[in-house]
């Protein structure tokens, strides 16, 4: 019964004959079998086509609704439960383990590409047993991870602020397998997307601030005896990035990092986002579009909250940090994302894939 009010509501407000209807409606159908019906934060029973006709309800023309209708046909990026899941279960085999070969082959004299060699060897054996892999959000799936790459729980965690008693314990478990005087190596934070990069490290009045600076910062202040090698190496593995994200944070881990003797981070990307992806109202798929998601009526009447500001933008109306992006994650929309197409609060605009916020003002 729900299914049908979805398509009769469809129908009705794209003003769609019977003909029109059944084409445009095998297409739908289809994309939401596929993919978009598996989004986790519709409401309870909502589905793709429900959510779809109520977004584009609230437009307030025949032409503002077709020209939405029609850039999310053409735009709209959205990675799949099974896309993510095959992300996860590569970024250990294809970005994580060539590091440890590598680092292994250092230590055996050599060359890189003797891989039965390296392989077969306890150095590196030993070098992926002193990898610690932490997590930097719940998007990062460690659960999955660890199991796609054959890790032990002693390595695993599925935060980077692990404590005190939960490092002793890896440093514990470690030199029962390692030796009395083994310590981590290398140290890989794990995580989902970015698309500026600014929540992993920027620097606020002078002062580094993001996760990746947290998570760094507590390995190497705590009272532990050597838990990290003088030297570490650190990895950030994102399963989704930016090519700005990148970039930005090449740009700014380097210096910081360099300045405190420690080996600057190294950010990894499974898969990387083409810069064609960014939404741009000189695109002539876009401009119509774009100039829907600048009107106030199709925005909200809250002001910029504290953490919306550390984007540098005036608005959110092209997402966080003016990222401008089209993309979709299963579990949630990234607000880097157009904000038309995540809005989920009082007095505003309707999102198609409504976003659940972990951060906000109280």
């Amino acid at each position: 019964m729900r299914q049908d009010l979805a398509e009769n509501l469809l129908a009705k407000v794209m003003e769609w004959d019977t003909g029109t209807f059944a084409q445009e409606y095998a297409r739908l159908n289809r994309l939401a079998l596929l993919k978009y019906d598996e989004y986790q934060q519709f409401s309870p029973g909502r589905k793709f086509l429900e959510s779809l006709g109520l977004w584009l309800r609230q437009f307030n023309s025949r032409d503002d609704r077709r020209t939405a209708y029609e850039w999310m046909l053409k735009r709209v990026v959205f990675v799949s439960n099974l896309e993510m899941r095959q992300l996860v279960e590569s970024s250990y085999h294809d970005f994580v383990r060539p590091k440890l070969l590598a680092s292994a082959a250092v230590k055996l004299g050599c060359r890189p590409y003797e891989l039965a060699k390296i392989e077969q060897s306890t150095e590196f054996a030993s070098a992926k047993r002193r990898s610690l892999f932490l997590g930097l959000s719940d998007g990062s799936r460690m659960d999955l991870f660890r199991r796609s790459a054959g890790l032990m729980n002693e390595q695993v965690w599925q935060a980077y602020e692990i404590g005190d008693f939960k490092a002793a314990s890896f440093l514990s478990d470690l030199r029962q397998d390692e030796g009395e005087e083994a310590s981590f190596e290398s140290i890989f934070l794990v995580d989902d997307f970015t698309a500026s990069g600014t929540s992993y490290f920027r620097m606020e009045n002078d002062a580094p601030k993001g996760k990746v600076y947290k998570a760094i910062e507590q390995l190497r202040h705590q009272d532990r005896s050597k838990f990290t090698s003088s030297d570490c190496e650190y990895y950030i593995v994102l399963y989704v990035a930016t090519q700005k994200a990148l970039d930005h944070l090449k740009q700014h881990l380097e210096p910081y990092f360099s300045g405190l003797g420690i080996k600057p981070p190294i950010p990894l990307a499974v898969f990387t986002l083409a810069d064609e992806t960014v939404v741009s109202a000189h695109d002539p798929v876009d401009a119509d579009f774009m100039r829907l998601v600048s009107r106030d009526e199709y925005y909200r009447t809250r002001e910029m909250d504290s953490h919306e500001l550390k984007g540098g933008t005036t608005d959110m109306k092209l997402g966080y940090a003016g990222c401008a992006l089209p993309v979709i994650l299963v579990h949630n929309t990234p607000n880097n994302s157009i904000y038309l197409l995540w809005a989920n609060e009082p007095d505003s605009a309707r999102g198609l894939f409504p976003r659940i916020t972990r951060h906000k003002d109280i």
